[in-house]
């Protein structure tokens, strides 16, 4: 077609892709507009009536909960956010299992007890999409895995629900246009920001706005866009993971004196997990980091929840995704460091 509209031309498509990786080894995929929508989509098509979660969880995994018409029995986690051994599996037969795998640190043991049991297991592997060897063990052990894929690039929609052994549910309703379209608008305008030092009033106004659209939606079997599908095969899985897992080294290097993380120098995740002595130094650190620009979220909030968990008061997450290299990591290392001693 001559004339019409300009358009942008998407990265080429690469080898070794996050998209291919993700068909070899989490077997059939259905993608759906968020996270959220996916786990609703599931949790719907499932006969069980209630749903183990545990305690440190997104607001937005509990809304899909609800809204899937399940009732919820949270489960505490240990400080490495791993399994406490205290939820009897037995009593959870007849229910499904959500396990959430953080910050590259896999939740086996749960998965192993619960596998034993007879459990229908949901994994979340939002943290785990950029280690193909522990992601293909949990595909394996688990009846289904979830995943957002937002927190592992400049996706602007997208989640998905996979099996190796089950069928799977459909995206039957279309994108949710209004958000990902402020979301790719957001993104770009970031993406050049981020290379001419423009001002980040637009670029923050328009994913704030993202935010706020989804977060007021009910959730739903709403398509992923052609987009986000088209942009996961063109990421080097390969070449991300490495510069993650450096990022990461770095920063547990630097903070070992400074704060408790679970995440070890093998683990890969686009974020790396801290803990700090309570929320007041928590939120104190998180404001000084984002003086320096340097925005780092809470995973999770859960004050709002029916069963808040203590580790979200203490808990601040870093993002260190193959955006970033030595010295940034080095950077927010120091200003940690400094806010800790004052």
């Amino acid at each position: 077609m001559i004339g019409g509209e300009h358009y942008l031309t998407p990265p080429a498509r690469v080898e070794n892709s996050l998209g291919e990786m993700l068909e070899k080894t989490t077997g059939e995929m259905v993608f759906f507009s968020t996270g959220r929508d996916a786990l609703f989509s599931l949790l719907v098509s499932l006969p069980h009536r209630s749903i183990y979660l545990p305690d440190l969880v997104c607001a937005s995994v509990h809304q899909a909960c609800v809204a899937a018409g399940k009732v919820i029995i949270s489960y505490p986690l240990e400080p490495e956010l791993l399994d406490s051994s205290q939820l009897d599996l037995q009593k959870a037969k007849s229910s499904c299992l959500l396990v959430m795998h953080y910050f590259g640190v896999a939740n086996l043991p749960l998965l192993s007890r619960a596998r034993q049991a007879g459990i229908t297991v949901i994994s979340d592997v939002t943290h785990m999409l950029f280690n193909p060897r522990q992601l293909a063990q949990i595909a394996q052990e688990s009846d289904y895995l979830i995943a957002s894929l937002r927190k592992s690039g400049a996706f602007p929609d997208g989640g998905f629900v996979s099996s190796c052994l089950e069928p799977l549910v459909q995206a039957t309703l279309p994108i949710r246009e209004r958000f990902f379209s402020l979301r790719a608008a957001g993104l770009l305008s970031r993406g050049f920001s981020a290379q001419k030092n423009f001002c980040d009033d637009e670029n923050f106004h328009l994913l704030r706005t993202a935010e706020g659209v989804i977060d007021q939606s009910s959730p739903g079997a709403h398509q992923c866009s052609y987009l986000t599908r088209r942009l996961l095969f063109t990421v080097d899985v390969d070449a991300a993971a490495l510069k993650v897992n450096d990022n990461m080294q770095t920063l547990a290097a630097n903070l070992k004196d400074a704060c408790v993380t679970p995440c070890q120098p093998g683990f890969t995740s686009p974020y790396f997990c801290c803990f700090f002595r309570n929320r007041k130094e928590r939120d104190f650190v998180r404001t000084q980091l984002a003086a320096r620009k340097y925005f780092c979220p809470v995973h999770w909030d859960t004050s709002s929840l029916p069963t808040p968990s203590p580790l979200s008061e203490r808990c601040l997450s870093i993002p260190c995704d193959a955006r970033y290299n030595s010295i940034d990591m080095n950077d927010v290392a120091s200003i940690i460091e400094s806010c800790v001693k004052t």
